[in-house]
């Protein structure tokens, strides 16, 4: 399964004209520049489609890692994209990669962007609130209160768990480069604990300067630095 080509007129544009020569450079099938002209528009530019097409781009080269890290980045913005979702899926088959499965929380995270289930929090809290403690002042009485007040809980329940399944996906990060070596201690001096392969997901527990202490799996634990390492949350 080839994975289709860009286009322009369905991605969200950039303010300048370079992603349009970007996906140009894409389409003639010169990943690697493709590639460059994407990583210039992100300080700018972060949104799923740049992500996308720059995962796409790294796809074509062979480099799984990134591909893999750009593809969770985009659908952290666009959870509900089908061809990110896709590709992404595309692209761990190709690196030979058996992603966890996720938790539940993460599986009702994937219904709306994390900014989505923030407001719905907010709204659905002060809406609960006033049915509880105005709408008593007021007399306010019978099914329709009731209805009301049980569907904004069950909105804000669903919120928090919607925000708690994000604050998961934001504590992974991918691994960017094959066999890079788990150390000991934050340092390049450090002894090995073991290798991963490029586009594992990770968790990350903490950070020390310019390395990540992290869980691969349920049996690899050690330090990672960021030349070979990236969180899917900046």
């Amino acid at each position: 399964m080839l994975i289709a080509i860009p286009s322009a007129a369905n991605a969200q544009k950039s303010p300048i004209i370079d992603f349009d020569q970007a996906n140009a450079l894409y389409a003639e099938g010169k990943f690697e520049e493709a590639a460059t002209a994407y990583q210039k528009l992100l300080p700018e530019h972060q949104s799923a489609s740049v992500h996308y097409n720059l995962g796409n781009a790294y796809y074509h080269l062979g480099e799984y890692g990134p591909a893999i890290l750009h593809f969770e980045k985009a659908l952290a913005l666009d959870p509900r994209n089908p061809d990110i979702r896709a590709n992404l899926e595309l692209t761990q088959e190709a690196a030979q990669l058996t992603p966890p499965p996720p938790l539940w929380a993460e599986i009702v995270a994937d219904f709306a962007p994390v900014n989505t289930w923030t407001w719905l929090a907010v709204v659905s809290f002060w809406v609960a609130a006033a049915l509880l403690l105005l709408a008593p002042l007021y007399r306010w009485k019978g099914p329709l209160r009731g209805g009301l007040t049980a569907l904004s809980i069950l909105i804000l329940i669903a919120s928090g768990i919607g925000l708690y399944g994000w604050h998961v996906r934001g504590s992974y990060g991918v691994v960017l480069t094959d066999e890079a070596t788990l150390s000991v201690a934050p340092t390049a001096s450090s002894p090995g604990a073991g290798s991963v392969k490029a586009g594992e997901l990770a968790r990350i527990r903490k950070q020390h300067g310019d390395y990540y202490l992290v869980t691969v799996g349920d049996n690899k634990f050690g330090w990672l630095p960021n030349t070979v390492f990236s969180p899917v949350w900046d």
